[in-house]
């Protein structure tokens, strides 16, 4: 009997410890699914940057065109003025 009651508290214990590392595994697929979709959100983030930067683009390219019209018309007017 003597014998025994040690060894039951180490069983215990062994149990206790088990139970932990289960929650310790739990809490860490937790985390990692967190992680996950923090990326996915990341990746979202990223393509709308994108888009965000295609858009500036366009929107430049839109702003050189009107640059050369103006100059075009500028040139133009400027002409006209000139041969009267």
């Amino acid at each position: 009997m003597e014998f025994k009651d040690p060894l039951m508290k180490l069983k215990d214990s062994l149990m206790e410890f088990r139970t932990s590392l289960m929650s310790i595994k739990a809490s860490l697929m937790e985390f990692k699914a967190s992680l996950m979709e923090f990326k996915a959100s990341l990746m979202e983030f990223k393509a709308s940057l994108m888009k965000l930067k295609d858009s500036l683009m366009e929107f430049r390219t839109s702003l050189i065109s009107i640059k050369a019209s103006l100059m075009e018309f500028k040139d133009s007017w400027i002409n006209q003025l000139n041969a009267k």
